[in-house]
């Protein structure tokens, strides 16, 4: 049974951060955490637990550290709400990007309390007017412009404004009077989950009610545990966790997913926390389904890769493929991923995930296209494509392609290009063309600024005889183009 509302008490805000890439986000969450942590301390901090707690005017507050937001997105997703309060973060010199638009889409559907963070303002190129009548666009309107959104200017790299921005949070929360009760039952939120080769399954929650002990039985989406350690954001072991309270659990013998309820073993609330794992996602239209096998660099990335890949096949009245996820995991990408996805005439996806020289090689071989992306924008927008059958269309169509990235003059005078093999694949003796745009974008009458062929390719100091897509290479030309240039597209012929 809960507990009644009277034991109640409001507890420090749980803030979340979200915004366009490059915008600025972790820059701001780190002048907070080191001007908020006694220097000592701070120093010592050599884990990262994806949340952790500040004291601003002897007021608490709980920031979550883990990627704003695709972790709001998955937890929203898996029904949890960790976030009381979202800073959305918009550079001044920039403004409102694609990412800042989706942002603003999930935080209005989830209908969480938003307070306005331009950052970047001692750029040259910062406008804040513009900034504000951009937001105004997609229906934000800030204080000045006869809204009832908070919005602070900030500098991340001076700190600038940040005062200001920490006294808005309090504020905010004040209004809201938060509640959650250390009598109630059992209630965290994971915000992050992982494999540590030495402490085994690590998982990273915030408490939402109730108490955290060590050698409480709890369970989370199916998976159960007896609480062996719990360690705070400094990596120091405590005893019991509170509300509000960001800490990692050690004990879980299988790994839970972001988002997951943690509560009491037999508790009437267990059944919230679990939810089962669709494998296959089916297009409206689809008959045929593509195999991916899909890797990220932490578990609350690929969670919200899956939920967003789902609501992508969802709304999309033009897929022609379904999507069957063969293996999710986190980690770089290796040879069995790839030897999985040819199995099975698939593709490997990954977010932040490395691809080394050798899995390249094993694809190419196995016709398997692998593709890594530092974006989750890029990569959702790579599978739209899929879906809609035009990706697996237009490199179907491509022999090699690739654009040179750098050059290198050699004694002979000869000048080896060194590329990235975008598409396709290059070899010794390829007849090829070179362009000044990429050849995706070439219409009939765009002549070539040189024809010729591969003289040889090179990885190193070593020949080789084939790159594949997603490889870098050196390419020496047959006859020398002496305009060759940096940017310069190659496309076989």
């Amino acid at each position: 049974m809960r507990a009644k509302t009277e034991y109640k008490k409001i507890r420090p805000p749980i803030v979340t951060v979200m915004g366009h890439v490059d915008h600025g986000k972790t820059s701001i969450l780190d002048f907070i955490r080191k001007t908020n942590v006694q220097a000592k301390e701070y120093a010592g901090i050599t884990q990262h637990i994806g949340a952790y707690q500040v004291t601003h005017k002897n007021s608490v507050i709980t920031f979550i550290d883990t990627p704003g937001h695709e972790a709001f997105v998955q937890m929203r997703a898996r029904g949890g709400k960790a976030a009381d309060i979202v800073i959305l973060v918009v550079a001044a010199e920039e403004g409102v990007k694609p990412q800042t638009k989706e942002a603003i889409s999930h935080i209005k559907s989830a209908k969480t309390p938003l307070i306005v963070a331009i950052n970047k303002i001692d750029l040259p190129g910062a406008d804040l007017q513009k900034t504000k009548q951009q937001l105004a666009s997609e229906n934000i309107l800030v204080e000045d412009w006869g809204g009832d959104i908070v919005c602070v200017p900030v500098s991340a790299k001076t700190g600038q404004g940040i005062e200001n921005l920490l006294d808005a949070i309090l504020a905010q929360a004040e209004i809201m009077e938060i509640k959650g009760s250390s009598e109630s039952e059992k209630e965290a939120i994971i915000v992050e989950s992982r494999l540590d080769r030495q402490k085994g399954y690590v998982v990273t929650c915030i408490v939402k009610n109730g108490i955290l002990r060590i050698g409480d039985q709890i369970v989370a989406g199916g998976h159960e545990a007896k609480i062996k350690l719990l360690l705070d954001e400094k990596g120091s072991s405590v005893s019991e966790a509170y509300p509000s309270t960001p800490v990692e659990i050690l004990g879980f013998k299988d790994m839970p997913k972001v988002g997951d309820l943690i509560v009491s073993k037999g508790s009437e609330l267990a059944e919230l926390s679990a939810m089962d794992d669709e494998l296959t996602i089916l297009g409206q239209k689809s008959k045929k389904a593509i195999g991916l096998v899909l890797k990220s660099d932490t578990a609350g990335t690929l969670e919200a890769i899956k939920a967003s890949l789902a609501e992508l096949v969802s709304k999309s009245v033009e897929a022609t493929y379904a999507l069957k996820f063969l293996h999710t995991g986190t980690g770089d990408i290796n040879d069995s991923d790839v030897i999985l996805a040819g199995g099975a005439k698939g593709i490997v996806l990954g977010f932040n995930a490395r691809i080394s020289g050798n899995v390249k090689d094993l694809a190419d071989s196995q016709k398997v296209t692998v593709k890594s992306f530092q974006t989750i924008y890029d990569l959702i927008d790579y599978a739209k494509k899929i879906l809609e059958g035009t990706a697996v269309e237009e490199e179907a169509k491509i022999k090699g392609r690739a654009q040179i990235v750098k050059l290198f003059k050699l004694e002979s005078g000869d000048v080896i290009a060194g590329c990235k093999v975008i598409a396709g694949s290059l070899k010794p003796d390829m007849r090829i063309a070179i362009y000044d745009k990429d050849p995706a974008e070439l219409k009939v009458e765009d002549e070539p600024l040189y024809r010729g062929s591969i003289k040889k390719l090179k990885r190193g100091q070593d020949d080789i005889t084939v790159a594949g897509r997603d490889t870098e290479c050196g390419v020496l030309l047959k006859p020398q183009f002496d305009a060759i240039q940096r940017d310069l597209w190659i496309e076989a012929i």
